[in-house]
Order: C-alpha cells, then structure tokens, then sequence
C-alpha cells in the first residue's frame, strides 16, 4: 500500500477519454516539439554567418561557448520559479518571443561587444525554452498517462526536416537571412505554446504539497540517475565532435558518411516511438543503466576504428545509448517529482548535463590528440560509471533505506510481480 504522500506510478495515470478537453493534448504537445526544433538546422550555421559578418574565428568560438556556461547558472533558478508559480506554459511563449526578437539584433551589424551582449541576452532567454518545453510534456505525462517518447520523437523529426532544409534554404536566401530565418522560426513555439492548457491549476492544486528544490536534491535516487544519464549522454562528446573527422580520414565519403549520421537520428525517432512501450511496467532507471551498457559495448568497438559496414551497425546503438538516456530521465522525473517541482527537476538535469556535455566537448580535442582509440576508451569509462551509478539493485536499496528513514515514506519504484 502506498500512502497518500507516495507519487503515483506512471501507469496508473488516468488519460482523458475522447471528448473531454485533453483528448488532443497529446498532438498539440507534439506539435509543440516539432515547431521548436524547426529552427536547429538552421541555428546551427551562426558560426558561418558570424564569420560572414567579419568575427575571428576566437570571438566565433568563444561566442558559442556561451550559451554552455550560461546554462549552467540560469536554467535552473527560472524553470524552478516556472514551474512553483504554474507559468510554464506562458514562459515558453514569452522566452521564444524574447529570443525571436533578440536574434534579430544581429541584424544591426553590432561591433564585437554588441555581439557578445546580444549572445549573452539571447542565450540566458533561449536556453529556457526546451527545458520548459520538457518540464510541461513530463507533467501530462504524469497527469493525463501520456506517452513521452511519443511526443518527444516529433522534436527530433522537426530537427531532421529543419538540417536537411536548412542548406537548401541558405542557398536561396543567402547566410545573411540567418537572423531573419530563426527568428520566424521560433515564433512557432511560442504560437503553439498558447494552444496548451494552462498549468496554473496544477501548481494550484500541488501547493500543499511538499515540492522544492530540497526534495529534488534529496532524492537519492533521483539525483544518481541523472548524474548516470548525463555522463552516457557526454560521452557521445568525441564521436559527435570527430567521428565525421574520423570516417573522412578513412576514406569514406560525404554521402556515405551522411547516411551513416542518419541511420543513428532514424534509430533515435524509432526508440522514442516504442520506448515507453518496450519498458512497460519496469523501473525507468532500467532504461539509463541500459544506455549506460550498450555505450560501453559501442565506444569499444569505435575505438577499434570499425569499417563501414559496421559503423552503421554502431550507429544504430544510438537509438539506446542517447534516447534511453533522454527518455529514462523525463521517465524517472515524471515518476519521482511531485508535480510542482517538475520543472526546478528538469532545470536541474539540465544543468548537470550541460556540465557534463561542455567537460567532454572541451576535452574531446586533447582526448583526440592521443588517438581516436584512446578518445573512445576515455567516452567508454565514463559509460562504465554511469552504469555503477545507474546499477538497479543499488538505487532499490536507496528507497528502501529513504523508506526505513521516513516512516510512511513508501519507495517511489515498488516492486512489481
């Protein structure tokens, strides 16, 4: 029996019959998805349309370094105030207003301080908007028993569409339109944003509850997951950094290696689309230590320098190694945190792994001075710690001893027959 205090189980979450006003929730969450990630493929040529403006290849990088260690002390504080006071929906809206607007002061053609200014006030505002968008998706998971692979897959196709277009796009319009481009762009977010119910209510009605940055934190639990998770999801920092380096020194050419960074977003959109399912009734940490395992097995086979034919094999370990991380984690919030604290979780996740992801992208270059086998060995140790923290047995001792602690305190991942 679990006591009135204990987080429902993901499962037994009620979701609304057709006909009632959540029956489209879930396609209006998925479009939410992939109107925000329309803009990536785009956003990903600001370094090409810095340099085009005249900024040194330092100021280049330094400028998209930004936005990394930014992350790390603004996210957190603002999602947490998001989601307390029940204005996560609206703060989607105003945060991708806000970045639509300030990207187009690039636009002025400001001098380097101008541009370090801009980026800065762009990146503190923009950096909110996939956390909140996460943060709201995995509070209808928790309350309306939707499927979070199944909106969260709609992203990653919006990222697919937006990259393969983005180039098209650019030879039309020339880099210059850049500003124009995304800022079009984001204001879809911010449109779909108000066709969502408010969360207003649900801060409401959880305020009596016990639910803050001290309960986030002291979960045990919780925290080893995400630590796990971010460490799996750093250690794709070589491979995402110069595996296209890797395989072109090899020989392979542009095409091939496109087909072979495909193969591993179309297994990402297919393991977000069955994830969920697959996993069933077990614990959602099992999906972490899973990602956690089969990353060790790839980054040993990448550092043997595999042909071809076999990188596409490896290539398709992506649809565990990264959506087993991202969806174990949303899982294990949306099972753990009481409503109320989902967002200041989500802002804390996405603290810790941005930390994780700029330590490894920092490091992949000197890793990758010493060897493509050496860089791949260093990824794979990381995995293996992820796993010891990700281990099933050791986070059910957790809750057991959480449990045995708090008298009434039931674990939030019961065992099950």
């Amino acid at each position: 029996m679990t006591t009135s205090s204990s987080l429902p189980d993901i499962g037994s979450a009620v979701i609304a019959p057709p006909g009632t006003p959540r029956a489209g929730l879930s396609v209006r969450i998925s479009g939410l998805y992939l109107a925000l990630y329309l803009h990536f493929g785009f956003f990903t040529f600001l370094p090409l349309w810095l340099a085009a403006t005249g900024a040194p290849p330092g100021e280049i990088g330094m400028l998209m370094a930004i936005p990394l260690m930014l992350r790390l002390v603004t996210v957190a504080p603002f999602s947490a105030w998001a989601g307390r006071t029940g204005r996560v929906r609206n703060a989607i809206t105003v945060t991708a207003l806000g970045s639509a607007a300030l990207i187009t002061l690039l636009l002025g053609q400001p001098d380097h301080l101008g541009r370090i200014l801009i980026v800065i006030a762009f990146s503190i505002t923009w950096d909110q908007i996939p956390v909140l968008t996460d943060a709201y998706a995995v509070m209808a998971v928790r309350r309306d028993g939707l499927d979070f692979g199944r909106l969260r897959v709609w992203g990653s196709i919006g990222a697919v569409v937006s990259s393969a277009a983005a180039g098209w796009v650019f030879d039309l319009t020339g880099i210059a339109a850049l500003p124009w481009l995304v800022a079009a762009l984001l204001l879809l977010p911010a449109i779909v944003a108000l066709l969502l119910p408010s969360d207003r209510r649900t801060a409401d009605v959880a305020a009596s509850a016990a639910g803050n940055w001290r309960q986030v934190v002291g979960d045990r639990t919780l925290m080893r997951l995400i630590v796990a998770a971010a460490l799996v999801m750093a250690s794709h920092g070589v491979l995402t950094s110069f595996g296209a380096i890797q395989w072109s020194g090899r020989g392979i050419s542009t095409g091939t290696i496109g087909v072979i960074q495909a193969v591993a977003v179309s297994a990402e959109i297919v393991a977000f689309w069955f994830g969920s399912k697959l996993l069933g009734q077990r614990d959602p940490g099992v999906m972490i230590w899973m990602a956690g395992c089969v990353a060790i097995l790839r980054w040993l086979v990448m550092a043997g320098d595999p042909p071809a034919a076999v990188l596409l094999v490896v290539q398709l370990m992506q649809g565990v190694t990264a959506t087993g991380a991202i969806l174990g984690t949303m899982l294990v919030i949306a099972k753990r945190v009481p409503l109320v604290s989902s967002a200041a979780a989500q802002g804390l996740n996405a603290v810790l792994l941005g930390l994780a992801l700029a330590m490894t992208t920092a490091g992949s270059g000197l890793l990758w001075q010493r060897g493509a086998a050496t860089a791949y060995l260093a990824m794979a140790a990381l995995a293996v710690l992820a796993v010891a923290l990700a281990w099933p047995r050791t986070f059910r001792r957790d809750d057991e001893a959480a449990s045995a602690t708090v008298p009434g305190r039931s674990t939030a991942f019961p065992e099950r027959s």
